[in-house]
């Protein structure tokens, strides 16, 4: 029955989101004023000299992408723009559109000469993009499960069957690994595929669990997503939780009585010292609170009101949806309020908003 829940609750939450950008009129590309390299105002120069990439959606104008403070609507009317990568001066998306398929876009650094590819597969949605070599690799998923694709050519995973791949990496023999979870009976088994040989990770005896995110460091595999616990009160806990070359870590979402109940987890990020950055939601019985965790500790995100005034870690509802760590900084990207809700950057902890009347999803970061 949970999981039944938690599959109909995914498909109706993004579903919903996407009617609603369905019924609005999307407005033309913008026009992207040359780059002035002051990572935006609304930093306040916390990380001065760098260019902040962002992409997501807004209920106004459907797939975007920020770069410093400035939006620009992606082509095609698309839905929403899912991931990110930057090589050789060009900004690389993926994402999809509604009842369409999935895309790919590039532009220039300044947000200029946008193209865009749709890439075969019914209903596709792309998640992740790398570029290795000059190859250009999404990992998602279609109508008939999991896939990824190399310049534009769809590469099947598992199909027939309740399967989708996010997170794309690529190693130094040019092998593929994507990260995903496929349906077995009634569970959900988070596993990775070696190009389309797919391997299980652990997950509980009758637990679910989902593979999201990868990445390859040197002999390490280290895969970030979730998974879910039986339990005594609650039925089941999910749990954010981190595998390197197979051995499971699962994170702590804080003490049930207190009210604690559940979490989701939207990135992953490996610093220098191999420090594990897993970023998403700690759900209480009030809300979704933007919530990262370093190395399996849990480190809580405060918010803002409508008056810009800041709101104390545990106060505010909000997901975190991209990590990454620039000058010695924790950079997390996400949304105040819970899908849809108001695109937030924080620096260290410290929250900055677009607009705060700005109503949409942040998926992925950049920093450059």
């Amino acid at each position: 029955m949970f999981l039944i829940f938690k599959i109909i609750n995914k498909f109706f939450m993004k579903r919903y989101i996407s009617l609603l950008i369905a019924l609005i009129s999307f407005s033309c590309n913008e026009s992207p004023d040359n780059l002035n390299n002051e990572t935006s105002n609304f930093l306040n120069g916390d990380l001065n000299g760098k260019n902040v990439i962002v992409v997501g959606s807004t209920l106004s104008d459907g797939a975007v992408v920020w770069i410093n403070n400035k939006k620009i609507v992606l082509m095609g009317d698309a839905t929403d723009a899912m991931g990110l990568y930057y090589e050789n001066n060009k900004i690389y998306v993926t994402g999809w559109k509604y009842g369409g398929s999935a895309l790919v876009w590039t532009m220039d650094i300044d947000g200029s000469n946008q193209t865009i590819e749709e890439l075969p597969g019914k209903f596709g949605e792309g998640q992740k993009i790398i570029v290795k070599n000059g190859d250009v690799y999404v990992g998602g998923y279609f109508d008939n499960g999991s896939c990824y694709w190399k310049n534009g050519n769809k590469i099947n995973l598992t199909t027939n069957a309740d399967s989708m791949g996010w997170g794309i990496d690529i190693d130094d023999n040019g092998d593929v690994y994507t990260a995903g979870y496929y349906m077995k009976g009634h569970n959900l088994i988070p596993s990775f595929w070696k190009n389309n040989t797919r391997s299980n990770l652990w997950r509980p005896n009758g637990g679910d669990g989902e593979a999201k995110y990868i990445k390859l460091k040197g002999n390490k595999k280290i895969f970030g997503g979730t998974l879910m616990y039986s339990h005594n009160f609650l039925g089941y806990l999910t749990k954010p939780t981190y595998w390197v070359n197979g051995n499971k870590n699962s994170c702590n979402i804080g003490n049930v009585n207190d009210g604690w109940q559940g979490s989701d987890i939207f990135s992953m990020f490996i610093d220098d010292n191999d420090d594990v950055y897993l970023g998403g939601f700690s759900q209480d019985m009030n809300a979704e609170h933007p919530t990262i965790w370093k190395n399996c500790e849990k480190i809580l995100l405060g918010g803002l009101d409508e008056n810009e005034q800041l709101i104390e870690p545990g106060q505010s509802s909000g997901v975190v949806r991209s990590i990454l760590k620039e000058d010695n900084k924790i950079i997390a990207a996400g949304t105040l309020g819970y899908f849809p809700g108001i695109p937030c950057i924080w620096v260290d902890s410290k929250p900055y908003v677009y607009d705060i009347s700005l109503v949409g999803e942040v998926w992925d970061m950049i920093i450059i």
